[in-house]
């Protein structure tokens, strides 16, 4: 009896055990998932293996199996292209691991097939691209082994420009970029160098797109282009390398390019290229509005008074022979709200260095330069002085009025420039009466309190620009910058001369540097290129050397061009 009890025991314990373990196994099986936690997957596709293998010879096969070592996603495979192309494209097929390509065309003797496949190659989980992978084959003796590399870079401002695709074409495609996709080609990296391989011995045009819409062609108004001048010949045994300039078309003819209303009072009118005149008016004008050309001369300001109008129709003739007629949507404010409203009343605006308190009159410190005028600028154009009104400039430790005089801007009458004698290293203060100066809405300024410390004369110096032709017949744009900000210093223009000297007194201490423009067309701007005529942007030289200019010294910058 005992021995009876002791195994039903036992076995009633074997059973809950059993029982137990089941269970776990089953709560494991319905929670199985990928580990949590851990660094983000970043590596693409790698291939494991392809059938027939990449680079096979006398290839007859009409299928080409690629296996990858994770699932990769079908992603229609738009951006992948066959050189040289195929009478019919191939069909894409995603397996899981696995990409069947079958192909339907009669393949041609002796002749290398290059399939590159852009960005369409990615796994399931990421996304992880594997870019610009190429399988290739041949269905003769040997694999074509030329090569071509090289860099693309902004026509504009020599930066470099990475994803761009650049393409090869037969030597007779001229403008074979316009209606066909590339023989060959790749994209450049983060670094704007490429490298196409696997190109057959012969002669191409070569292009760069920067492609807006992933179909190889140049058939969108945004689209950067480049291109070289003549044929690059790959019938030599050397590898070749090239430079190409991106750039964006200039539109064939003067059109207006649309308009914005920046804010109440203020809207801006833009054309496709640089105007030589342009009349303006508009149905709700008065006596007080004004608007000029940018410094490119294809973009308006326009200034209205009418700042509580909700819409506006302007009526523009550009160069005297282009008319348009504009209707805008405005911004505006109520009509009586400006003169309520204190926030709308006329600030000083984007005031460099400046700190303003909270109280009603401003007091503004400021560090200025000592060979330069006080610029005050304001948030609307000042139209109107009051006579009556008299501000005062004094200097801190002496608290006496000094002589000076003034003037608004004459262009955008927004900052009004103040001359004075002033001595370095010296505290100024400059006083505004309150309703001293009107805005085109009519509304005065608050008092304003504009204090102000010159710096010294030690932290200046002169540059001796010696600038040298190579070729004097050549026209250049040469401009000095600031090193650290690209801040324009100076601009020289270079007409046919051998060599020309400048000099520039009284600069900050600090590094300067020189670009240059071959200005070809000899119009004082960068031009940039023209598909259609095959017109070059203009050459922009960014010189490496760079210029240390020590306070109260004279630096010679010898420039060759």
């Amino acid at each position: 009896m005992n021995k009876k009890e002791g195994f039903t025991i036992s076995f009633g314990h074997l059973n809950l055990l059993a029982l137990v373990c089941f269970t776990v196994f089953l709560a494991n099986c319905a929670n199985e998932k990928a580990p949590e936690g851990g660094k983000k997957d970043t590596t693409p596709p790698k291939i494991r293996k392809a059938l027939p293998a990449n680079k096979t010879l006398h290839f007859t096969s009409d299928k080409i199996e690629i296996t990858f070592n994770e699932y990769i996603r079908a992603s229609g495979f738009s951006q992948t292209l066959i050189s040289p192309p195929m009478e019919k494209r191939p069909e894409f097929k995603v397996n899981g691991k696995t990409l069947v390509i079958k192909l339907k065309s009669r393949l041609r003797d002796s002749t290398t097939y290059t399939i590159n496949f852009a960005e369409d190659i990615k796994d399931v989980n990421e996304g992880n691209v594997l870019n610009n992978f190429s399988y290739v084959f041949s269905t003769g003796d040997f694999i074509d082994s030329q090569k071509l590399s090289g860099k693309v870079t902004m026509a504009k401002d020599n930066a470099i420009a990475d994803g761009v695709i650049v393409s090869l074409y037969p030597q007779d495609s001229v403008n074979a970029i316009k209606r066909s996709k590339p023989y060959y080609f790749a994209k450049t990296d983060k670094s704007g160098n490429f490298q196409i391989n696997n190109i057959k011995a012969a002669k191409y045009r070569v292009f760069a797109l920067k492609d807006q819409n992933y179909d190889y062609l140049y058939n969108q108004p945004n689209e950067m282009i480049g291109f070289l001048d003549s044929v690059v010949d790959l019938t030599d045994t050397l590898p070749q390398k090239i430079e190409l300039k991106l750039f964006l078309e200039s539109t064939g003819k003067l059109a207006y390019a649309g308009d914005k209303a920046i804010k109440p009072g203020l809207v801006q009118i833009y054309y496709s290229k640089p105007l030589d005149s342009l009349k303006l008016s508009s149905n709700i004008q008065t006596d007080n509005d004004f608007y000029y050309l940018n410094k490119t001369k294809d973009t308006i300001t326009y200034w209205y008074s009418k700042y509580y109008e909700k819409r506006i129709k302007m009526f523009l003739v550009a160069n005297d022979t282009l008319y348009d007629t504009a209707r805008i949507e405005l911004q505006s404010f109520l009509k009586d709200s400006i003169f309520t409203n204190s926030k709308y009343k006329l600030n000083l605006d984007n005031q460099s260095n400046t700190s303003k308190s909270a109280i009603p009159t401003k007091e503004i410190s400021n560090t200025q330069d000592i060979y330069k005028p006080v610029k005050l600028f304001f948030s609307r154009p000042i139209i109107n002085i009051n006579q009556a009104k008299a501000f005062h400039l004094s200097e801190d430790s002496v608290k006496k009025d000094l002589p000076s005089e003034f003037n608004i801007d004459p262009k955008t009458k927004q900052f009004v420039e103040f001359r004075f004698s002033k001595k370095e290293n010296t505290d100024y203060t400059l006083e505004i009466p309150d309703s001293a100066y009107q805005d085109i809405f009519g509304t005065w300024n608050t008092k304003i309190k504009y204090k102000f410390k010159t710096n010294s004369k030690d932290n200046y110096g002169n540059l001796n620009v010696i600038l040298k032709s190579t070729i004097a017949e050549k026209n250049y744009i040469v401009r000095v910058l600031d090193a650290s900000t690209d801040a324009l210093i100076k601009e020289i223009l270079v007409t046919h001369e051998a060599e020309k000297k400048v000099l520039i007194e009284n600069v900050p201490a600090g590094t300067y540097k020189v670009m240059a423009i071959e200005d070809t067309n000899g119009n004082g701007i960068w031009d940039t290129g023209n598909f259609k005529t095959k017109t070059q942007p203009e050459k922009i030289i960014t010189f490496r050397d760079t210029y240390n200019l020590k306070g109260g010294w004279d630096l010679d910058m010898e420039v060759k061009l």
